[in-house]
């Protein structure tokens, strides 16, 4: 069994003001497009770690039928906030994929992809690569939960430092998309990505 982490409890320092998880992305929320996405793929179970602005979130996500992980160390980075989602995980997991919450880019698809190569192969960490380059959503071996959670929240290259050593256990799974290697880490970034989202409203007629 496969469930996922989506890690939205940041603050969006680098927004200058907005709040990325709430902005538009066509008819959802940058975070609603995210969830849909997960629950549209084989994900057991999906978790999403809140801490910054917990209850907007909550109350935007309300029916989603999505569990939540509470950070309260949310300010010390995202390591702190992988190691909440993973205090949630049940002892019937086989691996967890880690989402971020800038990306609603990633489709279901994908997720797919990438559960399928985690089941099929026997590498304890699976990568979509695009163009050589490494990117999340990524699958990690519960194998791997006491190590991980016995790292320092502090410790250089966080999650990624962890990753990089035990290249011995990749499985690296090429995409064709370079949404993998994408996220929303700026105004910029928001309206250049947004931008190629169909804004799908509804058009009301009047007929007499």
């Amino acid at each position: 069994m496969i469930s996922g982490i989506l890690l939205a409890a940041g603050e969006s320092k680098r927004m200058l003001g907005a709040f990325k998880p709430l902005l538009k992305w066509g008819k959802r929320t940058v975070i609603g497009e995210c969830v849909q996405q997960l629950r549209n793929s084989r994900l057991a179970e999906i978790f999403v770690v809140l801490g910054h602005r917990e209850l907007e979130i909550r109350q935007s996500l309300a029916g989603s039928g999505v569990q939540y992980a509470i950070n309260k160390d949310y300010q010390r980075g995202m390591l702190t906030s992988i190691k909440t989602g993973l205090e949630m995980l049940s002892p019937n997991e086989d691996a967890i994929l880690i989402a971020l919450v800038d990306q609603p880019m990633i489709k279901a698809d994908l997720i797919n992809k990438l559960i399928v190569a985690f089941e099929e192969g026997d590498s304890g960490i699976v990568l979509p690569v695009y163009h050589r380059e490494h990117g999340h959503p990524i699958i990690i071996s519960t194998d791997y939960v006491d190590d991980i959670m016995r790292l320092d929240d502090n410790a250089e290259g966080g999650l990624r430092g962890f990753i990089n050593a035990h290249r011995d256990d990749h499985l690296e799974v090429p995409v064709d998309t370079p949404a993998v290697i994408e996220d929303i880490d700026s105004p910029e970034d928001y309206e250049r990505l947004s931008k190629e989202v169909e804004p799908l409203y509804e058009y009301h007629k009047w007929h007499p």
